[in-house]
């Protein structure tokens, strides 16, 4: 591969990571806390793009919206998925990320059965608030949630 090829190849790598970051909300839309007390911030996010996954508020309303009744309620579910959930964290330091799964008949959504939680502890300077980048995806694994 030649070097004008391979520049090329990195700029447009760059231009398309640059786009995307320019779509994403840092802004927190609510705070959670994880199993071990870890901040886990429910940033608003961005949804999927370009091939490249979303996370936040808004990558949950793009991929799972059917199964949410309100955001109240679904608030109140990831909390409890949190707070009493399996919980396993995988990753190296820089990009561990906890995921949370509740068997439950308690859930605020009457129809779910079992709610995952997905959240990052990395930091991501662009957030610029020095909070992880926290949920990445939080939905119904089994559930008649489809309204």
């Amino acid at each position: 591969m030649s070097i004008a090829l391979a520049a090329g190849i990195t700029s447009t790598a760059q231009a398309q990571t640059t786009a995307i970051s320019a779509l994403t909300n840092w802004n927190v839309y609510s705070t959670h806390f994880g199993p071990n007390g870890e901040d886990a911030p429910l940033r608003y996010g961005r949804g999927d793009v370009a091939g490249s996954a979303g996370f936040g508020k808004l990558h949950i309303e793009d991929k799972h919206a059917s199964q949410m009744a309100s955001w109240s309620i679904m608030k109140r579910d990831i909390d409890k998925t949190l707070d009493r959930g399996t919980c396993s964290t995988t990753g190296a330091s820089g990009n561990r990320k906890t995921t949370c799964v509740l068997n439950s008949n308690t859930f605020s959504n009457t129809r779910a059965r079992q709610m995952k939680v997905v959240f990052a502890h990395r930091v991501d300077s662009d957030s610029k608030d020095g909070r992880p980048v926290g949920i990445i995806t939080a939905y119904y694994s089994i559930c008649g949630c489809f309204l």
